[in-house]
């Protein structure tokens, strides 16, 4: 398996001087399926956001298929992301306004995809979503928005998920459907997964775990 994320002793210090990374080194090869976890404030969002380009290290590198994303321009970070990353966060982000079935397509229509609607059909019947095309956010359960939130994420054919607490509204059977979920993309789709949780009981789905506390990985 080739290597898809590198992180060579990556460190992060913010303006309060508050360090959220320590010097931080991980591989994660395609097709993986890998824990990221550790407690509130322990670091974890802002590896995955480094790892995304969201954010830049204060020193070392971060690599995505090979990109070294400190390097990249904002527009080269887009393309990359729009072309390879899904990122799915605790919070579900959907747009209130609009229905199941807009969120996708808008989505696909930004990015520029043809009959962006059609695949946003047939993303949300995949997640057994189809009886939810004209609802709004507020009428799903967590679940199902989060659900919303994945075909979100899955109209750009990403190689690499990225989810920072993707379960941490949810109850456990929820949770649990969620990670399945993810465990049936990477089988039948080949997607990387890099999972951040403080969730212990899901901690039997991963292939491995990185474990981190106050900013280091733990040996």
């Amino acid at each position: 398996m080739s290597e898809v994320i590198r992180t060579e002793e990556l460190k992060k210090v913010y303006a309060n001087r508050v360090q959220a990374l320590g010097g931080v080194s991980l591989s994660i090869k395609r097709g993986e399926f890998v824990g990221l976890m550790g407690p509130s404030g322990s670091g974890k969002s802002t590896l995955l956001h480094i790892i995304a380009g969201l954010e830049k290290p204060t020193e070392g590198k971060a690599y995505l298929l090979g990109y070294d994303m400190a390097e990249l321009t904002q527009d080269q970070l887009a393309l990359v992301r729009q072309r390879h990353v899904g990122f799915v966060f605790q919070f579900y982000y959907l747009l209130e306004d609009f229905t199941v079935l807009e969120n996708l397509t808008l989505v696909g229509e930004l990015a520029g995809i043809k009959n962006a609607e059609t695949k946003a059909r047939e993303i949300l019947e995949y997640l057994r979503l189809s009886h939810r095309l004209s609802h709004k956010p507020s009428e799903l359960s967590g679940g199902e928005q989060q659900r919303v939130a994945i075909g979100r994420a899955l109209m750009l054919e990403p190689d690499i998920i990225l989810a920072d607490e993707p379960t941490g509204n949810l109850d456990l059977a929820e949770g649990r459907r969620i990670f399945e979920l993810f465990l049936k993309l990477r089988e039948e789709k080949g997607i990387t997964f890099l999972i951040a949780t403080h969730n212990e009981e899901l901690k039997g789905y991963f292939d491995r775990i990185y474990r981190l506390k106050d900013g280091l990985l733990e040996v």
